[in-house]
């Protein structure tokens, strides 16, 4: 026994040792190791939600707010409908005033075998006296024969001396006196710029009632005219030429062709029970013979030429010509020649 105390006593000293030794280590303080600044790449997912950027959605652009259909397949370009008949049917790129401006008169020297009249009748839609003019052929006075009646409409903001100052009397007067078109008649009504011409788009109370109800039958009243479909064609040019594919569609027994010569149909805001592309189903409509043209730096061209689309795709023939020049008078009195050779033909 008393040779274990010292062993004891020893393994005491020991383990009071290692029991100050480890307090000793674990209330050391430990040296700071220092770290970069650059704090650690994070993956997207692991980002706490306070610190996730937000992503703004894309907008779909609006379309510009322009009635040019594009030229694409479809038969019907976007037509933005407004609500009656009296809405403004055309807008053009200057504000139509009451100022008439007068046509560069192409033919200045010319003497007509035939002769131009100028004369007004009596319009229920207006109320008043409205003027035209009219082409009667060589030979209208020596003859009793009834004759086939060109209707020309003018563009904004002429009046009814524009087809004239144009040369469609003078031009006419020569192939038939050439023999290269038979004798017809030719009626160029005169519409203000700020009056029907341009605030209504079509029905009984608009350019339409006013040619269809008032100047037509007061032409066939007055002159030797052939009264059926087959003697009469309708044309026009720029905000005319709506009038007249409008009126042409909408009357397709009253008239054996019609043409649109720079139509302004980029412009056209009628409803859609005056707008010549959804027209194309009105009865008559195939069996017209229809021309269009445009100039190659026209701002009618793409608008004329998806309507000739839009006819073909309907299975409807149409004439599409683009002819050199802009929207100008230039341009048309170039194309007077063709204009009437296409009307004339098949009389």
């Amino acid at each position: 026994m008393q040779g274990l105390r010292p062993w004891l006593l020893r393994g005491l000293i020991v383990l009071a040792l290692v029991s100050i030794v480890g307090l000793w280590v674990m209330v050391r303080p430990l040296r700071e190791v220092p770290h970069p600044t650059i704090a650690p790449t994070r993956p997207a997912s692991e980002t706490p939600t306070t610190e996730r950027a937000i992503p703004v959605p894309s907008r779909t652009p609006l379309p510009t707010a322009t009635p040019m259909p594009t030229l694409t397949p479809s038969p019907t370009p976007t037509i933005t409908p407004t609500p009656a008949p009296t809405a403004l049917a055309t807008e053009v790129p200057t504000t139509p005033t009451a100022n008439i401006i007068t046509a560069p008169i192409m033919h200045p020297d010319a003497i007509l075998a035939g002769r131009v009249e100028q004369h007004t009748y009596y319009s229920a839609v207006t109320g008043q006296e409205e003027p035209y003019r009219i082409y009667l052929p060589p030979d209208y006075d020596a003859s009793a024969q009834s004759y086939p009646t060109l209707y020309l409409i003018h563009g904004l903001p002429y009046d009814e001396s524009h087809w004239d100052n144009l040369g469609a009397d003078d031009v006419a007067d020569a192939e038939i006196q050439a023999g290269t078109l038979p004798p017809f008649i030719i009626v160029m009504p005169g519409v203000a710029p700020d009056s029907i011409f341009v605030t209504t788009a079509g029905g009984e109370h608009s350019l339409e009632g006013q040619i269809i109800n008032d100047l037509i039958p007061h032409i066939d009243a007055t002159y030797r005219t052939q009264t059926t479909r087959e003697g009469r064609a309708i044309g026009g040019i720029s905000r005319g030429g709506v009038w007249s594919l409008e009126i042409g569609f909408r009357h397709a027994d009253m008239f054996a062709a019609v043409g649109g010569h720079s139509p302004a149909l980029k412009y056209n805001q009628a409803p859609q029970v005056y707008d010549p592309f959804h027209l194309l189903d009105q009865p008559g409509v195939s069996e017209l013979r229809i021309y269009l043209d445009a100039g190659d730096t026209d701002w009618a061209l793409q608008d004329t030429q998806a309507l000739h689309e839009a006819l073909a795709a309907k299975g409807i023939a149409s004439q599409f010509v683009v002819h050199a020049g802009g929207h100008a008078d230039g341009l048309w009195a170039a194309g007077v020649g063709e204009y009437l050779a296409f009307y004339a033909a098949g009389w």
